[in-house]
């Protein structure tokens, strides 16, 4: 397998919106991870992944305790793309989810 890295430790806060060109049209799995915080004790934190204009899944994780930054779980999501331009936006998946400078961001097509 080959891989395409779109974001690698991009800095946030989120959002995040990218344009990225496509190496190619086969079958393949865009992996999304970073972190989050939130200002308030057990909740389900997350980072909504945008593929041009379409939610098409997230990476989440669950948090026990407040003002600490959380790794997501990486996200596999299956794509099939075209050759061209695309535009990848990363948001926060709920309004408990937070990002600061301090949170880190990667998305790597795997073709």
């Amino acid at each position: 397998m080959a891989s395409q890295i779109i974001l690698n430790q991009h800095q946030g806060p989120l959002p995040i919106k990218v344009q990225f060109s496509t190496v190619t049209d086969a079958p393949a799995n865009l992996i999304v991870c970073g972190s989050v915080w939130s200002q308030t004790a057990n909740q389900m934190l997350g980072i909504e992944v945008i593929l041009d204009g379409k939610a098409i899944g997230s990476a989440s994780i669950f948090s026990n305790l407040n003002a600490t930054h959380r790794a997501v779980v990486p996200a596999y999501i299956p794509v099939k793309l075209g050759f061209g331009s695309h535009t990848l936006e990363l948001s926060a998946a709920n309004s408990h989810t937070i990002s600061d400078f301090n949170d880190l961001y990667d998305a790597i097509l795997d073709y």
